[in-house]
């Protein structure tokens, strides 16, 4: 999987505006398998870029505990990672680059302050994009074809 470098921390006043809550289309710019704050466990950290819309260009990070000591925390992590492998249209990842550049509907919401931590953006869920169907065409007579 893919490495990370530290990245340097952004002053408080300039950090971008949560993304309003709702679905986007976007898609994986960068991934990493990262120790967990505790150093137990290790994060698949995923970082997302809308890619339509108003928000088009904006990035999400999320960060799946895919080992963890706490077991609900280890299996929420894998079952969003399933229903995002499920959402690119792939049946699992042995890397986490095969990720990158598929295109998937993400429902963004936002978790409330707490503690030391303010309003976050989050992922609730992954979905695959809703195929484009053509418009209905329009009937040019009001003689259906059937009748003769």
């Amino acid at each position: 999987m893919a490495t990370l470098t530290r990245q340097s921390s952004v002053a408080p006043g300039l950090l971008p505006q949560l993304l309003p809550r709702g679905d986007y289309q976007a898609h994986v710019v960068e991934s990493a398998v990262v120790p967990t704050a505790s150093g137990r466990g290790e994060m698949l950290k995923l970082t997302f870029e809308v890619l339509t819309g108003d928000f088009r260009g904006r990035r999400l990070v999320e960060r799946l505990n895919i080992v963890n000591a706490h077991a609900t925390a280890q299996r929420i992590a894998q079952e969003m990672l399933a229903r995002l492998c499920t959402a690119a249209g792939l049946a699992g990842i042995v890397d986490s680059e095969e990720l990158h550049g598929i295109a998937v509907m993400i429902r963004v919401d936002i978790r409330p302050a707490s503690g030391d931590y303010g309003e976050q953006n989050i992922i609730k869920d992954y979905r695959a994009p809703a195929a484009s169907k053509p418009p209905p065409r329009q009937m040019t007579s009001a003689r259906r074809p059937w009748d003769q």
